[in-house]
C-alpha cells in the first residue's frame, strides 16, 4: 500500500502533467522546424497574430507577430522547413472569402531568382482600400469632366454631346412615330388572324361531317370512294387542313408568348485592381424555359498588363446556355467562357417579398483545364460562387468569388437586367417567318 504522501505526489504530478499537456495544445505549440522571414508593409490591413501564410495558396505557415518599426508595419512570418521562396515571389495581404478573415499571400517567383535566406526582410505590396480607390476614381472623373469643357477642332465635347443627344432624340421620336403609324395596322392583322383562326375552325367541322358521309356507300360520291385511291387521297388532304389550322394557332401564339432580358454584370476584382464586364441576352421562348447567350471578360487585347501580373483571367470569353426556372431555383448548363459548363442559382425564400431579394450562385466550368497562364500552371476545374441582392427593379449588388480551387479571387459585384419587348416582338415575327418558311417547304 502506497503512503499517503506518496498518492498526493502522484495526484500533483498527474494534475501538473494535464495542465502542461493544455497550454501545449491550447498555445499552438508545434515541433514543427520553421524558419523566419520579415515582410514590411505601409498597412496591414487588420491582418492579426497567428493568420495563415500561403504560398499559391497552400497553408505553408503562420504570422507570429506584427510590430510596429520606423511608421512601417513589419510582420514576422514563420515558414516551414524545406518551402522554398524565390526572390521575385510578390507578398501582399489576401483574403479568405467575402467576409473572410485576412491572410499573408505569397505568390511564388521563379527559381532563377534565388531562394529568400531565413531571417530576410521582404517589402510586402500595399493593400489598396476601397476608399482610396473611389477618392482615385473621383479625382479622374473630375478631369474628364474638366476636359469636357476644352476647345477641340470641332468645339468642346459638351456641345458635341448635346448635339449628340438631341440627334438621339430626334431618331427616338421618328421610330415612335414609326410605331404609332404601324401598330394599328399590327392591330388590325391580328384581328383578321383571329378571324382566319374561327374560319378554319369551321371548315374543321363540315370536314368531319363531310368525312362521315364519305364513310358510307350512299349517293354518287359515296359510291366514287369505294375506289380507295380516292378515298386515300381525300383522307391526306383532310389532314393537311388540319395540320395547317394548328400551326397556325401556334404560330401566332408564339408572337406574343417571347421575353428578352438584357443581362450587364460588371464585377471589380480587388486583388488585381481590374474590373470585368459581362453583357448578353436572356430569351424566354416560354414561361420557365431560356436561353443565355453573350461575351463574358470583355476587354481590349490590346491593353497592357501590369509587370509582374496576377491577372489570369482570360479576356473575351463566350457564354452560351440553356436555362430552366422553377420556383427558387435556376439550373443552365451549357458554355461559361467558352468551356462547357453548369450554373445554379438559388433563391431560398423566394415568396418573401423581402428575403426574396437574396440569392446565391453557383458554377463550375473548364473542367478539363490543364494550361499555363502568366507563368502559373491550372489544372483543377473553375468554380465560382456568389451572393447577391435585388436592390432595384433592374439593379442588383454582391459579391462572389471566383476560381475556389486554384486562384481564390473576390471581386466586388453588380448586375443590370432589364426588358426589350421590341427585341421580343422581333424574336416573335422570326419564328413565325421560320414556321411560314417550313410550311412551304413541306409543299
Amino acid at each position: 500500500m502506497l503512503s499517503l504522501e506518496a498518492r498526493v505526489g502522484a495526484f500533483v504530478l498527474a494534475g501538473l502533467t494535464l495542465i502542461a499537456s493544455a497550454i501545449f495544445l491550447l498555445g499552438d505549440y508545434t515541433f514543427e522546424r520553421r524558419y523566419t522571414i520579415y515582410v514590411n508593409f505601409t498597412d496591414v490591413s487588420n491582418l492579426s497574430k497567428d493568420a495563415p501564410v500561403k504560398l499559391s495558396g497552400v497553408d505553408v505557415g503562420k504570422v507570429r507577430g506584427l510590430v510596429l518599426e520606423d511608421n512601417h508595419a513589419k510582420v514576422i512570418a514563420a515558414v516551414k522547413r524545406g518551402v522554398e521562396i524565390y526572390n521575385d515571389a510578390e507578398f501582399s495581404i489576401g483574403s479568405t472569402g467575402i467576409i473572410g478573415s485576412k491572410y499573408l499571400q505569397i505568390d511564388q517567383g521563379h527559381p532563377k531568382a534565388g531562394i529568400v535566406p531565413a531571417g530576410a526582410v521582404i517589402r510586402g505590396v500595399d493593400p489598396v482600400s476601397i476608399e482610396k480607390s473611389l477618392t482615385k476614381a473621383l479625382a479622374k472623373l473630375e478631369t474628364l469632366l474638366d476636359g469636357f469643357n476644352k476647345e477641340g477642332p470641332r468645339g468642346n465635347l459638351t456641345d458635341n454631346l448635346r448635339e449628340t443627344v438631341a440627334n438621339v432624340r430626334e431618331m427616338t421620336a421618328n421610330l415612335n412615330d414609326l410605331i404609332e403609324t404601324t401598330k394599328p395596322k399590327l392591330e388590325r392583322a391580328m384581328e383578321r388572324t383571329d378571324g382566319i383562326t374561327e374560319k378554319l375552325d369551321s371548315l374543321l367541322a363540315k370536314s368531319n361531317l363531310m368525312m362521315a358521309g364519305l364513310s358510307t356507300d350512299k349517293g354518287a360520291v359515296g359510291a366514287l370512294l369505294h375506289d380507295e385511291k380516292v378515298k386515300e387521297d381525300v383522307k391526306e388532304t383532310i389532314a393537311s387542313v388540319k395540320e395547317a389550322a394548328s400551326t397556325a394557332k401556334d404560330v401566332f401564339g408564339r408572337i406574343t408568348q417571347f421575353r428578352v432580358f438584357w443581362n450587364y454584370d460588371w464585377r471589380y476584382e480587388h486583388m488585381v485592381r481590374t474590373s470585368r464586364v459581362d453583357i448578353g441576352l436572356k430569351i424566354y421562348p416560354r414561361p420557365g424555359k431560356y436561353y443565355y447567350v453573350g461575351g463574358s471578360n470583355l476587354a481590349n487585347i490590346s491593353d497592357e498588363k501590369r509587370v509582374p501580373s496576377k491577372d489570369y483571367v482570360q479576356p473575351n470569353k463566350a457564354d452560351a446556355l440553356l436555362g430552366w426556372e422553377k420556383g427558387p431555383l435556376d439550373f443552365a448548363v451549357g458554355v461559361i467562357r467558352s468551356a462547357g459548363g453548369a450554373r445554379v442559382t438559388l433563391t431560398p425564400f423566394y415568396k418573401d417579398p423581402f428575403w426574396g431579394r437574396l440569392s446565391v450562385m453557383g458554377q463550375g466550368y473548364d473542367f478539363s483545364r490543364n494550361r499555363t497562364v502568366e507563368g502559373r500552371r491550372f489544372t483543377k476545374a473553375q468554380f465560382d460562387a456568389g451572393l447577391i441582392a435585388k436592390v432595384h427593379k433592374y439593379v442588383s449588388i454582391g459579391g462572389r468569388v471566383e476560381d475556389i480551387q486554384e486562384v481564390p479571387r473576390y471581386q466586388t459585384w453588380a448586375k443590370v437586367m432589364f426588358e426589350d419587348d421590341d427585341i421580343a416582338y422581333l424574336f416573335g415575327m422570326v419564328s413565325f417567318g421560320a414556321a411560314g418558311s417550313k410550311g412551304r417547304s413541306k409543299k
